[in-house]
């Protein structure tokens, strides 16, 4: 498995595999072809928070359909513009696939935080993955946690390559809670592998709502994701980097931390500190966060 390509290529092959690999038309074939699926008993559903990416239902939404580990795809759509849900409209429904995919939305738009969290709540399924909605899950990630035979609804379990741009293929196999989180701090290997800002990953419904479900009240998106998994390691949980899997992860100038990517930095840096310092969530913390 490759788990690593030179920076400077990175963006011509992540464009070179979509016009391969992740059509709309090859989305709409792998929709005909799963007709006749039998999900398994066992299958997972996908959570999606989504704003204003319609005309690119297609990405996250590849290889979700042609998996018999995944029984459903909700997504979440937080107030896009009428064009954008419509577009997303159009799409789910030419693919003939029925209430396997989900299109819930609401008003007014409430950031991507609690949109994730309100997407997870909308699963029907105890596991679920949660899925940007630029980003694909390849085949391997799902294959890779369906193969788990014993899951532990306390670990959130990660992808060690985020194809092409983020490796974690260091912390393959790992289990990461809050202490080695801090020695990791400590000696620079968390900054530099950057699994603690990664947020494209399987979680246990209920054990997810009930740390994160404070977050719907998160006064500011920035470095959300980041924010996110320090709260659970905080309060307990843990992360595993899978030995296997992979998942598209798009660098999109549209996104948040693009347009937000000073004031995230400075959120980044805050936390590491806190890391560094040994200093779990907080009641003053939390005020400091959601008020």
């Amino acid at each position: 498995m490759i788990t690593k390509i030179p920076k400077r290529w990175a963006p011509a092959v992540s464009r070179l595999h979509d016009r391969m690999f992740c059509s709309p038309e090859r989305v709409l074939a792998q929709a005909r072809a799963s007709t006749q699926l039998a999900i398994r008993p066992d299958a997972i559903s996908v959570a999606i928070a989504h704003h204003n990416r319609g005309t690119s239902a297609h990405l996250p939404l590849c290889h979700l359909l042609s998996s018999d580990f995944v029984a459903e795809v909700v997504f979440m759509d937080d107030a896009s513009r009428p064009d954008e849900f419509r577009a997303l409209e159009k799409f789910v429904a030419s693919l003939g696939v029925g209430k396997r995919v989900r299109i819930l939305r609401r008003e007014p738009n409430c950031g991507a935080q609690a949109t994730k969290i309100d997407a997870v709540a909308a699963a029907s399924r105890e596991w679920v993955l949660v899925l940007d909605s630029d980003n694909t899950a390849f085949p391997s990630f799902l294959s890779a946690f369906s193969r788990i035979p014993h899951r532990d609804p306390t670990v959130i379990y990660c992808s060690p390559f985020a194809f092409p741009y983020f490796s974690f293929s260091a912390f393959r196999g790992r289990m990461l809670d809050f202490e080695i989180c801090v020695d990791l701090t400590r000696s620079g290997e968390l900054r530099r592998i950057f699994i603690i800002n990664d947020g494209n990953y399987f979680v246990f419904r209920d054990a997810y709502l009930k740390t994160m479900g404070c977050l719907r009240n998160l006064r500011s998106d920035v470095a959300d994701v980041f924010v996110a998994n320090y709260l659970w390691i905080s309060k307990g949980g843990r992360l595993n980097v899978l030995p296997s899997g992979t998942y598209h992860h798009r660098i999109d100038a549209s996104s948040f931390w693009m347009r937000t990517a000073e004031e995230s930095r400075q959120r980044v840096i805050e936390l590491f500190s806190r890391l560094h310092a040994g200093e779990k969530w907080d009641s003053n913390f939390e005020s400091e966060m959601i008020g």
